[in-house]
Formats: C-alpha cells, structure tokens, sequence
C-alpha cells in the first residue's frame, strides 16, 4: 500500500501524521537515532547508531539491567564551532527525557565519531557547541537532536515542557 493509499483509508487526522512520520524517517532500524538541526546550525544534518558496548557476554548491561550502548554519530553541515560564539568543539550528551540529567558522551565533528556509553533506557541525544571537551554540563548552544528508539512512544503530553514548568 502506498502513503498515498493509506492517507485515503485513515480518517484521524493524528493517526495520519503518525504513519508519515513512521515511513518517511531518515533512518531505518530500531537502533538508529535520526539527528534533527537546530535554527543555531541549519545545515547540519546527522543520524546515530546505538551499538552494544564490549562485553564478554554478548550484551553489555548495567547492575539494573539496562542495556549499555556506545553511539557512533555521523554528521554533516556542522559549521565551525566558533561561529556560534566562544566555542571550540561540538560535544554529544546522553540526556534524562525530564532533561534533569546530562551525560557527557564525547567530542563530535563531521564525519562518523563513535562517543561513549549512553545506558539509559530512554534518552535524548543532543549535540552542542562547547568551549571544550571536558566539562560536566553543557553550557553552549544544541546544534543538534534526537531521540532514542525506546522514546518514540512515549506520550510528551505530560512532559513538563508542554504543562508549564514548576518547581
């Protein structure tokens, strides 16, 4: 059936999106992360792929079970650093989908760069300028962005952003 043929079958307007979205996506398997830009680097364009980390048992997995991936991320467009400010490098971050943790990955250019362990069960992976590879927390602009497969269910309806952020 082509998207043509299926958008004349479905009635519900959210059901229609869902299904476009799902056959026109950038990347193909369940381990792959389509990177979206920013307005801060237009150009950039990039994908990522969630592979096993090493491990004598096949799989590698933390002490509560979730499994434990290094992520090799292939970029494009990504302008020089400096043009965004006082910044030297780009550097990917594993994030908490309530954006209260962030974990440094590793430094990013264009090219394919495999980075660190993300083991997170569910996880944005976010990509921002840096004034360097070391720091603990990002400080500069996000270039790029995508989620990880286990989030593409999950319902933002409640996420804090879309309720208005309390404390």
């Amino acid at each position: 059936m082509s998207l043509f043929e299926a958008g004349r079958r479905i009635r519900r307007p959210a059901t229609l999106l869902a299904l476009v979205m799902f056959m026109t996506a950038g990347t193909a398997g369940p381990y792959d992360i389509t990177l979206l830009s920013t307005p801060q680097a237009p150009g950039a364009r990039g994908h990522a792929r969630l592979i096993f980390a090493p491990s004598p048992f096949g799989v590698a997995l933390t002490q509560d079970g979730h499994a434990v991936y290094d992520m090799q991320i292939t970029a494009s467009g990504l302008p020089q650093p400096s043009s965004l400010g006082a910044f030297t490098t780009y550097v990917a971050w594993a994030v908490s989908p309530d954006l209260t943790g962030w974990h440094r990955l590793g430094p990013v250019t264009n090219g394919t760069t495999t980075v660190g362990h993300a083991d997170l069960n569910k996880f944005l992976l976010v990509i921002t300028a840096e004034a360097d590879t070391t720091g603990a927390s990002s400080r500069g602009p996000t270039v790029l962005h995508g989620t990880s497969p286990s989030g593409w269910l999950q319902s933002f309806l409640t996420h804090p952003l879309f309720r208005g952020i309390s404390q």
